[in-house]
């Protein structure tokens, strides 16, 4: 479902990201306005979700298709607009290679296999609100859809990926991470025992957008070297 073309009313800009009908003191520079990370499911205020548009982190949680904007309330710029993941269209996707190979007795066979996860913030860090987690075996693989379709589709994609060896013998490796098509981590060093974050904080967000893995969301390309 989305925001009707034309003829755009409260109620279907509400309904979008909410069940039922607005209630009848909504403003609707709040329903505009304010972030999915204001509702009360994260601790704020708001009892309903909102698209974002300048919010609490100026536009920088809206919803994919919308600028950020604390001026006029302009209904026309939700048409068509879509708020949560279909997983057709809307994803986030992951391909994930683990190039290493496991090593011949003594030493265990599960030396360089690593744990890897994806994750999808607010703009601040504070909330994951959409994770991809799985053990990659060595000379293994994963390439999957990792986003859940009650998940917003913001515009800009605040990410984290966390590499865990599985076993205490892991001698270290590097890693590379292509995010939406952008080069974010050439030769990165996953070290020999315990995590290891590469994250937006330190290495800049991405746009979401229409992406290598023919979907419209963010697309993850990682490589374990």
């Amino acid at each position: 479902m989305a925001v009707p073309s034309s003829n755009i009313s409260m109620s279907a800009i509400y309904g979008e990201p909410n069940s039922g009908s607005p209630p009848s003191d909504l403003a609707v520079s709040d329903l505009f306005k304010k972030s999915y990370f204001e509702s009360n499911a994260f601790g704020g205020p708001l009892t309903f979700n909102a698209w974002g548009q300048f919010g609490n982190a100026s536009g920088a949680d809206r919803i994919y298709g919308l600028s950020a904007s604390n001026s006029n309330n302009n209904f026309n710029q939700f048409a068509s607009l879509v708020y949560y993941y279909d997983n057709s269209v809307y994803a986030n996707y992951v391909d994930v290679n683990n190039n290493l190979v496991a090593p011949a007795p003594p030493s265990p066979p599960d030396t360089n296999d690593i744990t890897v996860t994806c994750r999808l913030y607010d703009s601040t860090g504070t909330y994951a609100y959409s994770q991809f987690q799985q053990q990659i075996n060595a000379g293994g693989s994963a390439s999957q859809i990792f986003s859940n379709t009650i998940e917003p589709i913001l515009a800009i994609a605040y990410w984290e990926v966390d590499f865990q060896p599985f076993s205490g013998s892991f001698g270290g490796a590097t890693c590379n991470i292509i995010i939406n098509g952008t080069n974010k981590v050439t030769g990165g060093t996953i070290n020999a025992a315990g995590n290891t974050t590469f994250s937006f904080s330190t290495l800049g967000s991405v746009a979401q957008a229409s992406n290598g893995s023919g979907y419209i969301g963010t697309y993850f390309n990682i490589a374990i070297n």
